[in-house]
């Protein structure tokens, strides 16, 4: 009963600091302002996070494994608006760009920002990180077989390719629906590109 009413509370915080920051981002999202929204007092709040880089880094770890999420949905919505014989990597680039398009991969970019002079957050965070990398390329894997025999640097292939997208789909603050058009054509050319490259024979 006890440790069921702790999740929930824990969940509640969790969820009503996620808000907060798509809402106003990191340096408007104060703790006292999280505690209201959660209908807990900051006292509550910090015995179940004793600092707010607890609570950051808890948020961070909910909006990746939903977007880990909200990425299988999306390529199983993309794959079935598409013939059975369509190409792999466009679905898994549209699903992709759609997934770093929602608010909250902004939330976790000014972390990734604050982290760079927060020696704290930046502790907590790397793991995190590591972790989300080795789901990505797990997966990256799954759906691409062949490539990833044949190509010995797929995994450094897939990160790129990662990244630049997060960054493209980050940088576009308003929709624009033309430049989305033409930035996820060049980074399905590139993730063509490097999934298909074969080692270098010397």
């Amino acid at each position: 009963m006890v440790q069921a009413r702790t999740a929930r509370t824990r969940a509640r915080l969790i969820a009503s600091a996620r808000a907060a920051l798509v809402e106003l981002g990191l340096s408007n999202a104060p703790t006292a302002l999280i505690s209201t929204r959660a209908g807990v007092s900051q006292g509550a709040l910090f015995r179940h996070f004793p600092t707010k880089t607890d609570l950051l880094i808890a948020v961070v770890q909910a909006i990746l494994a939903d977007l880990v999420l909200g990425f299988g949905d999306e390529l199983t919505a993309e794959s079935r608006r598409r013939p059975p014989t369509a190409d792999p990597i466009t679905a898994a680039c549209a699903a992709l760009w759609r997934v770093f398009r929602r608010p909250e991969m902004r939330v976790v970019l000014e972390i990734y920002v604050a982290a760079r002079t927060d020696d704290a957050i930046a502790l907590r965070l790397a793991p995190v990180i590591d972790r989300h990398q080795a789901t990505i390329l797990a997966r990256a894997r799954a759906l691409f077989p062949d490539a990833a025999d044949a190509n010995p640097e797929l995994d450094d292939a897939v990160l790129a390719i990662v990244y630049a997208m997060q960054g493209a789909a980050v940088g576009l603050f308003c929709p624009d629906p033309d430049r989305e058009v033409a930035h996820l054509a060049f980074l399905e050319r590139l993730a063509r590109r490097e999934l298909a490259r074969r080692p270098r024979r010397d």
